[in-house]
């Protein structure tokens, strides 16, 4: 089980590194573009670089083109940046199918993004993807009950046995998180500020308040 920060944003990712266990990053074009227009001026290439030295872990980062050849490029662009540990996401697309086996013929680990139906995780396992990532706010908002896809997909996969993560995205809250993982989720990515959120719980700063108040009272005995 694993936790991932859904951002590009440098500052944010650094500020969540220091409070938080983190398996890596995960980044889309729409994350890039919200960097970019918080005034962050880095090529698509220039952030998985930052990030290879920033923090240890996986760093998965999708292509934009949308055609066969372009996206491969790009994918194989971004994999050279560090074989070891850079993912691409590729789109759950006919294109995307066509180019995520032609990196699985070359022992390149890879995710499915956008996975929203369990015949498409099974498909994306049956071509040997590494992750499938589903969309849990995104589901929801389109009217499927996310936690329960997530679970369907999850006795899919790990019933048969199958090595496919599910690494589950677009998480607003604690509660989509604890959600999500009931359902059977391998691994979350999550934005920062939420990852932040869900370290405190106004019970448990009542407590820790309690505990304060309780040392000083005990001190001046």
């Amino acid at each position: 089980m694993a936790l991932y920060v859904d951002s590009a944003f440098l500052q944010d990712i650094t500020n969540v590194v220091q409070a938080v266990p983190l398996a890596g990053v995960t980044t889309n074009p729409t994350i890039l573009l919200q960097a970019r227009e918080r005034g962050q001026e880095l090529s698509p290439q220039r952030v998985l670089n930052e990030l290879l030295h920033l923090m240890d872990g996986a760093i998965f980062i999708q292509p934009g083109a949308t055609t066969d050849e372009d996206m491969y490029q790009e994918a194989l662009t971004y994999i050279q940046a560090n074989p070891g540990r850079v993912i691409p996401k590729i789109p759950m697309t006919f294109t995307g199918m066509r180019v995520a086996q032609r990196l699985k013929r070359q022992q390149h680990r890879i995710a499915f993004t956008a996975v929203t139906s369990v015949a498409q995780a099974y498909s994306a396992a049956m071509a040997g993807a590494d992750y499938v990532i589903p969309y849990y706010g995104r589901m929801e908002r389109s009217g499927i009950d996310a936690s329960e896809r997530i679970s369907e997909i999850a006795g899919v996969l790990h019933n048969a046995g199958l090595p496919t993560r599910i690494l589950v995205a677009s998480i607003k809250s604690g509660d989509d998180a604890a959600r999500a993982l009931l359902a059977g989720a391998d691994d979350l990515t999550i934005a920062p500020q939420v990852l932040l959120n869900m370290i405190t719980d106004p019970l448990t700063e009542e407590a820790i308040e309690r505990f304060s108040q309780d040392w000083q009272k005990m001190n001046k005995l």
